[in-house]
C-alpha cells in the first residue's frame, strides 16, 4: 500500500488495480530463461498496472476508457507471452484472467 497518498486518493480502493499489482509483482519475479521474452513480459505487466492506475486517475469517462483499453491490450499481450513461458505457475494465469475480465468491464 502506498503510504504517500491520502486514503481518499489511494488506488487500493480499486479492485482491478490491486489484482493488476499482484499480477505485476509476480510477473517481475517469474524466472524466464529467454531474456527477450522476460523483458517484454515484464514491461507489458508493468504497463497493465500503470495504465490501470492512470485510468483510475482520469476524470472524463472517455479518458478512463482509453487508459483501461490500453491496459487491456497490454494484458492480452501478457497472455500471448505467457503461452510461450514454460512452467509458469497457475496463479499468474488466474490473476491475468481476472485482470482482463475486470478491464473488459471497465472499458465498456
Amino acid at each position: 500500500m502506498n503510504q504517500l497518498l491520502p486514503a481518499s486518493h489511494s488506488l487500493e480502493r480499486i479492485d482491478c488495480y490491486r489484482v493488476a499489482r499482484d499480477f505485476a509483482r509476480l510477473a517481475q519475479r517469474l524466472p524466464i530463461a529467454n531474456q527477450v521474452l522476460r523483458d517484454q513480459f515484464r514491461r507489458a505487466s508493468l504497463s497493465v498496472l500503470t495504465n490501470t492506475a492512470e485510468g483510475a486517475g482520469r476524470v472524463a469517462k472517455a479518458d478512463k476508457r482509453r487508459c483501461y483499453a490500453i491496459a487491456r491490450g497490454e494484458a492480452c499481450e501478457c497472455a500471448a507471452l505467457l503461452d510461450l513461458i514454460d512452467d509458469a505457475p497457475l496463479e499468474i494465469g488466474a490473476l491475468l484472467s481476472r485482470v482482463i475480465a475486470m478491464l473488459t468491464v471497465l472499458v465498456r
